[in-house]
């Protein structure tokens, strides 16, 4: 009878030390700061690369896991770019708006090392608007390097998370043109206005890509970007910063690839080496 009576009393005091403890901490619990869905997105990504990493070591040697290729590859990138502030301090101005190129053209090389994947890339293309008073040229250039990891065994097909760097810039030129010079001197004492500013900004570059490789490479990748640092524009080939400068926010990005080069297995070139 007493054993049963201390049983019951030990119960009793968990059960209201429970109750005193959902009372006094879960308030405190649901006033904590909750993620955002971009922390979410990022935290996912990163979480699932440092998952593949650590069961690599744990998986049976497969095709995938003796594979080596390289490709010279052709992006074809399309940034989404949020250049609403500049365009509005450029058209208040009396400046034309600062359109960017859809597509950009650039060059680049791919690596692949078992699951590994490296790519390297830049792009760079100018999109003119040649009118008969003025010219204004905008530029838009990307350097990238970032390291990804298969998640599938095949040889000849790839689904990878990647994370790396990425650099991002636009320039923009307006000069004003004379209509119809008739000399030298004439043209030498105009006085025509002449406006160049540049943008750059580095980013931590966080996506997936889906590739098919043989002795070509096709390849679709979707990056969304995070800035490792503010936006400034710059004057006189970059020796001039100006203060108060306009926002522009390089949110996220797609490029289609075409590449030429080879991959292959260790057992590819044992019996490539064996015929000879």
């Amino acid at each position: 009878m007493l054993t049963a009576c201390k049983q019951y009393c030990l119960a009793a005091g968990a059960t209201q030390g429970n109750i005193a403890y959902t009372q006094t901490v879960m308030p405190h619990y649901k006033d904590r700061p909750q993620m955002t869905s971009n922390t979410k997105f990022l935290l996912l990504i990163l979480l699932g690369l440092l998952g593949q990493f650590e069961n690599a070591n744990a998986q049976t040697d497969t095709t995938k896991n003796n594979v080596f290729g390289g490709f010279l590859i052709m992006p074809v990138e399309f940034p989404v770019i949020d250049t609403k502030d500049i365009n509005q301090q450029l058209t208040s101005n009396g400046f034309p708006p600062a359109n960017y190129s859809t597509a950009n053209i650039g060059i680049g090389f791919q690596l692949y090392a078992n699951r590994v994947i490296t790519t390297f890339s830049f792009n760079k293309t100018t999109k003119k608007d040649d009118n008969d008073s003025y010219l204004t040229e905008v530029e838009y250039r990307s350097t990238s390097l970032n390291v990804g990891y298969s998640l599938t065994k095949s040889q000849w097909f790839s689904i990878y998370p990647y994370v790396g760097f990425k650099g991002s810039g636009l320039n923009y030129l307006y000069r004003e043109k004379e209509p119809n010079p008739t000399t030298m001197g004439n043209y030498l004492q105009t006085n025509l206005n002449h406006k160049e500013v540049t943008n750059s900004r580095a980013h931590l570059d966080l996506g997936i890509g889906i590739s098919h490789q043989w002795f070509y490479v096709v390849n679709f990748r979707f990056g969304y970007l995070v800035p490792l640092e503010k936006v400034r524009w710059n004057i006189d080939n970059n020796q001039t910063t100006l203060t108060n400068s306009p926002t522009v926010n390089y949110n996220y990005y797609f490029t289609v690839t075409l590449g030429l080069g080879n991959i292959a297995s260790d057992n590819d070139l044992r019996r490539h080496y064996n015929r000879r």
